[in-house]
Formats: structure tokens, sequence, C-alpha cells
């Protein structure tokens, strides 16, 4: 009878030492594949942030969320291709700009351009214009989102730079579907422009004074007969610079 009990005994003990090492083994089976489909779901959202020094890995927000530093990149790339181009850089430039606005907003500003012959200004005085971006605003704690953008335009004719030109918008923005064309998922819509008037800096007054100087100069040598021969006449600067203006409300 003895025998039988401890027989008996050490069964129930093999049982109970299987049935805790298999119910372990499930345990550490259901937290391995745990860990494992955490790990491939976020190596899917790994994104890189690219800054001046250098580049930051990062977990992306949901697919469907937008950040104030997209909008802000999204209006800064806008502005600059726009409004920022030369004859051979203003078509490309528009193509690119034209899908971030909305149809009327863009449709509004290229007929500006039109009625201004701006490419036709970028031609016949070797012109181009360079945007500066001063400052992007957006409030995007309330829908709809809103903001504004601050920009100065430097044009150029020949090796000459006219005294830049301010220029301020206010607008919206609303989601819409991610593309090659507009890989930001957001669109411009209400562009209106609005007053900016900022004072010149320092660097830009001094520029500009010594360009008059070395104009009056040259104009000074000129009536003098001192203009060295075979010299070319710097072109004319023409009336209005070819940089865009904004249309009346």
């Amino acid at each position: 009878m003895d025998s039988a009990k401890d027989l008996s005994t050490s069964f129930s003990t093999m049982r109970n030492l299987a049935l805790g090492s298999v119910l372990a083994l499930l345990l550490v089976a259901l937290a391995s594949g745990f860990m494992v489909y955490r790990a491939y779901e976020n190596s899917g959202r790994r994104v890189y942030v690219v800054s001046q020094t250098g580049s930051v890995a990062a977990l992306s927000a949901g697919n469907d969320a937008h950040t104030p530093y997209e909008a802000r990149n999204l209006v800064r790339q806008f502005m600059q291709t726009m409004f920022g181009h030369d004859q051979y850089t203003f078509k490309a430039n528009l193509d690119a700009a034209l899908p971030l606005i909305e149809g009327r907003g863009g449709r509004r500003i290229y007929e500006c351009f039109t009625r201004g012959q701006v490419l036709q200004n970028y031609e016949r005085y070797a012109a181009r214009n360079v945007v500066t971006v001063d400052s992007v605003l957006v409030d995007m704690s309330k829908r709809p989102w809103s903001g504004a953008v601050y920009i100065k335009q430097r044009i150029f004719i020949g090796g000459q730079q006219k005294e830049p030109l301010p220029l301020a918008a206010k607008f919206n923005l609303v989601e819409t579907n991610r593309s090659d064309a507009n890989p930001y998922g957001l669109l411009i819509t209400n562009f209106d422009y609005i007053p900016y008037s900022p004072q010149l800096t320092r660097e830009e007054q001094e520029l500009l004074q010594a360009q008059e100087a070395d104009r009056q100069r040259r104009l000074q040598e000129a009536e003098r007969g001192l203009t060295p021969a075979g010299t070319p006449a710097a072109p004319a600067a023409p009336a209005t610079t070819p940089a865009p203006t904004a249309p009346a409300n």
C-alpha cells in the first residue's frame, strides 16, 4: 500500500510539473509574440527627421495626423516655388506649387503673373526673383486651420538687385489625399494678400547704396567718354519690376 501511495504521489507531482511547464511555455510564447508584433508595427512607422545637423530617427504619428511643422513646410514650399523663379524655372516651379493650393486661388495668382508679363520680363531683362520667407504662422488649435505667411522678394536684373519687395498673405488649410504632387496631405484655401511693410535691414541698405554709387560712377564715366571700348552696356531697367504684385480685392 505504501508503494502504491508513493507511486500515486510521484505521478501527481510529475503531472503538476508538466502542466506548469506547459503553462510557462505558453506564457513565454504569448509574450514573445506580442513583443515581435509591436516591433514589426513600429518598424513600419519609423521615419527620419532631417535638419541642418543631420538626421534623427523617430516614430511617426498616425498616417492621418498633421503637425504644425508639416503645415509650415507646406506653406514655405508653396511661397518659394510659386513666387521665386526666373525664365528657366518659371513653368516647373508653378507646376510644383499649383497642386498645393485650391484651383481658384492658383488661377488668381497665375492670372496676375500673366497680366504683369512676369515671364516676358524675365526673358527681356535677364531677371530673376529670389524669395526669402520671413515667417510662417499656423494655428491648428481649432478648425478651420488658419495662418499667415510673410516673405521678401529680391529682384535681380542682370547683376543688380532691386529694393526688396515684401509680400504677405493669410490662408486656411484643409486636409486632402497625399500624393506625389502633394505629399503633405494639406491644401491651401482662401489665399488672400494682407499688408506687410518691414523695414530694410542694415545689410540691404548698404547693398543698395553701394549699387547706386556704382551706377552713378558709371554714368559719370559714360558722360565723360571714359567708358572702356567694347564694354557692353547694361540693359535698361524696366519701368516696373517683373515681380508679381498683389491683385486688387
